[in-house]
């Protein structure tokens, strides 16, 4: 019984404790989560006043150039009859024009003038204010006489109403503190900068209500957006991939990739119009020590006018003609509107690249110069089948029977009038679709994302639409929310999209609604890869990471940084080995890593 009663005692400080653990984890929980709101406050206030500061900046430059081009312009010439009175008369426009710049700063000068003496006049005065003073004196002399005697020329009116108030030596020190330009802009720089409000008062008289609009919209676009909260997984639940080798076989982005479905291939087409093929083999068997670090691609086909944009690999046993000895065939389309075909090699050639003009010629198969009108954003092999599906910019997806040749069987389009999430960009009347994925839930079926971010699901033999699906928040008059990529689950009747909201939705297809919705990147979300077993799902985004999700508990489980971001672009392609444990990545910095 003692040892039964110790037991129990231990129990229960064992549970006495892990409560105490409990309440003090929630309480430390509670704590964060508050001054992660306290945070976010902050950097909202941060930003509304960086807003109201850059938007205060724009108006007092708006209104500093009003005021600069008003009296900045140069004075005209004023016209005299006599030549020796030429100089003064100009002299005192000048004058003129200059003391009107601002009514309070004729008052402020007219103060100080007041209260100050008038100083003594200095032999080293300049020669126009010399002549000014002068002809201030004759003035003054020859006012005893007559109105039409002969000193018309030299008779200055203003700066004599000016003398009312300041010595002659005041309108000199006034005329060189006004005469020239600069002194001018220096004199509105103070004053712009001295008294804001009477800037402001300006502004709002001469600033029109579309300057303002046009710095209001520029701020909001110069504005980055909100950083997302990524849904984290526990650390433990997941083994995190390592980078296994780097390709930098390419000249420019790489857009494209795809692996063989049960050889360690990897095909990829790139922005420098060239499509490799490259063979992992080294990297997939033996120890660590013997794999190579660096691999160089088996083929490059350069058949393509413009960036190669998307890919498509077919095995030996779904593509009837394979030649014995080789590893399948591949497709490949791009922005020319090209499709074009090629023998896979070998992975058993060692060879780097093919030696003869023969054996280069060989793994050409078929092309077709006009498959779209537009650009092919994208290709996909049906997994079961020999047929090949073809996402064109023309608002058109084709499907092609793959032999010796590609035969075109038919045509599935989606009319903007005919269904009801059918409202957004379109061609002609037809949405433009993205991307195309098969079900394989239902062989018969494909999904297909378009730029309005719908999701439809088509009878590919019968040429007809099924459904048309889109999320509720998902903005549809614009290109904000268009879906990127597809990817199917391989057991289930779900289809899963990256959209350019930085969201990945999945939408259950037999129900034909949106059932999660998740927001997986802090830039758009270019691409998806889901793996065989239909557990983990990859995507890639212009953040320039790489992330591995939980499809189940729809956390990340995985992040790395994979790719350099250029001209705001980063990860374009993201492809799941299907059968090997490899996630391949292709970007924007011309190079692929292989992870495992």
């Amino acid at each position: 019984m003692e040892s039964v009663d110790a037991a129990l005692r231990y129990l229960q400080r064992q549970f006495a404790s892990v409560a105490s653990d409990e309440t003090q984890w929630n309480e430390e929980r509670q704590r964060l989560q508050a001054q992660v709101r306290e945070l976010e406050d902050q950097r909202s206030e941060q930003e509304q006043a960086y807003k109201d500061a850059m938007l205060r900046v724009k108006m007092l430059e708006f209104a500093l150039r009003q005021e600069r081009g008003r009296y900045l312009a140069s004075p005209a010439a004023v016209p005299s009859t006599g030549g020796a009175s030429t100089k003064p008369r100009s002299e005192s426009a000048e004058i003129s024009r200059g003391v009107t710049v601002s009514r309070s700063m004729e008052r402020s000068k007219s103060a100080r003038t007041a209260e100050q003496p008038s100083p003594a006049p200095s032999p080293a005065a300049s020669p126009k204010a010399h002549n000014i003073h002068r002809s201030d004196s004759r003035n003054k002399s020859a006012s005893s006489t007559p109105k039409n005697s002969q000193g018309k020329g030299t008779e200055i009116s203003r700066p004599r109403m000016m003398s009312r108030t300041a010595s002659g030596r005041e309108v000199e020190r006034e005329m060189n503190r006004t005469a020239s330009g600069r002194e001018v802009e220096r004199e509105m720089t103070r004053t712009a900068s001295g008294s804001g409000r009477e800037v402001e008062r300006e502004m709002n008289r001469t600033a029109s209500g579309r300057e303002v609009e046009r710095v209001e919209r520029t701020i909001e676009t110069a504005k980055p957006p909100k950083p997302a909260v990524i849904p984290i997984a526990p650390k433990g639940s997941y083994r995190a991939h390592k980078l296994k080798l780097k390709l930098s076989g390419h000249m420019d982005g790489v857009r494209a990739l795809a692996f063989h479905p049960t050889e360690p291939m990897l095909v990829s087409g790139s922005e420098d119009c060239t499509v490799k093929v490259w063979n992992l083999s080294s990297v997939a068997s033996g120890p660590p020590s013997q794999r190579a670090t660096e691999v160089d691609s088996v083929v490059t086909m350069r058949t393509h006018t413009q960036s190669v944009l998307s890919l498509a690999v077919f095995s030996s046993e779904n593509y009837p003609d394979c030649t014995p000895g080789k590893s399948g065939a591949f497709a490949s389309a791009g922005r020319d509107g090209a499709l074009h075909l090629f023998q896979l090699p070998s992975t058993e050639n060692d060879k780097p690249e093919p030696h003869t003009y023969e054996e280069y010629e060989g793994t050409k198969l078929h092309s077709v110069k006009d498959a779209h009108d537009d650009a092919i954003w994208d290709l996909h092999a049906h997994p079961l089948s020999n047929v090949l599906f073809s996402a064109g910019a023309d608002a058109v997806v084709r499907t092609w029977g793959v032999t010796s040749e590609m035969t075109l069987q038919g045509e599935l389009r989606c009319a903007t009038k005919t269904n009801t999430n059918g409202t957004g960009p379109s061609i002609r009347g037809f949405l433009v679709p993205t991307s195309v994925q098969s079900m394989l839930t239902d062989p018969k079926t494909c999904v297909v994302g378009y730029t309005n971010g719908s999701i439809a699901q088509f009878d590919y033999a019968a040429e007809r639409v099924i459904q048309l699906t889109r999320a509720i928040d998902v903005d549809a008059k614009g290109r904000g929310g268009q879906v990127n990529k597809l990817a199917v689950h391989p057991t289930m009747p779900i289809a899963i999209a990256a959209h350019q909201d930085r969201k990945i939705r999945m939408y259950d297809m037999r129900a034909g609604e949106c059932v999660g919705s998740l927001t997986a990147h802090q830039d758009s979300v270019t691409s998806l890869s889901i793996d065989s077993a239909g557990l983990y799902l990859a995507s890639g985004g212009h953040d320039g990471s790489l992330r591995v999700w939980s499809v189940a508990d729809r956390h990340c489980v995985f992040e790395q940084t994979a790719h350099r971001p250029k001209m705001g672009e980063a990860v374009h392609s993201v492809a799941y080995h299907p059968t090997r444990n490899f996630i391949a990545t292709g970007g924007a910095d011309s190079t692929i890593k292989i992870f495992q």
